[in-house]
């Protein structure tokens, strides 16, 4: 993905800061030339906006910096990112505000009507880091709207313009279509729900179901594109895979991506077990299935379940299984992984992919949005 994205912003360089321009004008005197150089659209730009009361600037010496607030490993993945952006090109910005809703919604809203601002990233969660009373609550209702939402960070991701959203969050569709209490545990054992086909989403998919996607790609399939994404192709027809991780940053799209494309996933979170099928449902499991069970049957094993205490047992996974970790803390055994007999195939982390997945949604979403 990379590539593709080193590759695009050279061609994007060569056209309008120079290379194709100055071929096809040659007549141009050097007045009118730098006229036109000036009318030329701005280098490729991401901003990253984090709420926090640290103020320090982003630089590669304290990449590897213990930062006392970073609960969830947003300043280590920001400079990640600037360290990968400024290697291929893009410009990166890391917007720091206070933890307030209203100086996040400025902050959304300025990134939204800056026109040299080409895709905008939110670091979740928030619901935690705000002083608001309000955003503590289970649910949020917008005050201007009037519209109820599940948590603060829903709230947040609706904010963001959609033509520049590179986690793809504002796009509904990759919801499972609710029943009419609007509640998804409540699908009845063995009853079933469409889902909106990959196809109908857009090139857009959250980064880290995005990264894990082209990782299990790689692994399963000798192909080195993203066509099986977009057109939905059935790459993984007749592969079983357990994902660990409903939340919509990972489990829920991956889940969707996959059946889409001929796999059998179980879903798992705290209270239930859903299985995403080719034919493009999902049902819930019966009560007596359990995720051992899902476990055993799969030849992919993805965990993402922010607990130091949880593990996946290793004498539950099937010889030659691919076993990827998506938490903090490893969800696995991986000492004992290591150790057992056949070829199981262990990634222990998908923090480069991701990045690369997040340079590759902006690169979409300037071609598509922002490219005259």
């Amino acid at each position: 993905m990379r590539s593709a994205v080193r590759d695009y912003v050279a061609e994007y360089s060569r056209h309008y800061e120079g290379g194709t321009v100055k071929e096809e004008v040659t007549d141009m005197s050097d007045s009118q030339y730098a006229t036109e150089l000036n009318q030329c659209p701005p280098p490729i730009k991401l901003v990253g906006i984090l709420a926090t009361t640290t103020t320090h600037a982003v630089s590669n010496e304290n990449c590897h910096e213990n930062y006392d607030n970073d609960t969830h490993g947003n300043e280590r993945y920001s400079e990640q990112i600037a360290t990968c952006c400024s290697s291929d090109g893009i410009i990166y910005e890391p917007w720091r505000v206070p933890p307030t809703i209203e100086a996040l919604e400025r902050a959304i809203h300025h990134a939204n009507e800056r026109l040299d601002v080409h895709g905008i990233l939110v670091f979740y969660p928030l619901f935690d880091k705000l002083s608001n009373v309000e955003a503590k609550r289970r649910t949020y209702k917008c005050q201007d709207t009037g519209v109820y939402y599940r948590s603060m960070d829903d709230y947040f991701r609706d904010l963001v313009a959609c033509q520049k959203d590179v986690e793809g969050y504002c796009r509904k569709g990759l919801r499972i279509q609710k029943s009419e209490n609007d509640d998804t545990d409540a699908i009845g054992e063995g009853d079933s729900e469409h889902i909106v086909k990959a196809e109908e989403l857009g090139p857009i998919y959250p980064c880290t179901a995005l990264a894990v996607h082209k990782i299990l790609e790689s692994f399963h399939l000798s192909c080195e594109s993203l066509s099986g994404v977009i057109d939905g192709s059935k790459q993984f027809e007749n592969i079983t895979m357990t994902i660990i991780n409903r939340s919509e940053v990972l489990g829920l799209p991956l889940a969707t991506m996959l059946s889409n494309q001929g796999a059998t996933v179980y879903s798992i979170n705290i209270d239930s077990i859903l299985q995403f099928l080719p034919n493009g449902k999902v049902r819930r499991e019966h009560a007596t299935t359990t995720v051992e069970q899902c476990v055993r049957k799969s030849s992919v094993i993805v965990s993402g379940v922010p607990s130091n205490s949880f593990k996946v047992p290793t004498d539950w996974i099937p010889e030659n299984a691919t076993v990827i970790n998506v938490a903090a803390e490893s969800n696995f055994e991986e000492e004992k992984l290591s150790d057992m007999a056949e070829g199981v195939t262990y990634v222990p982390h998908v923090g480069r992919v991701t990045v690369a997945a997040l340079e590759y949604n902006l690169m979409c979403l300037h071609k598509n949005y922002h490219l005259k």
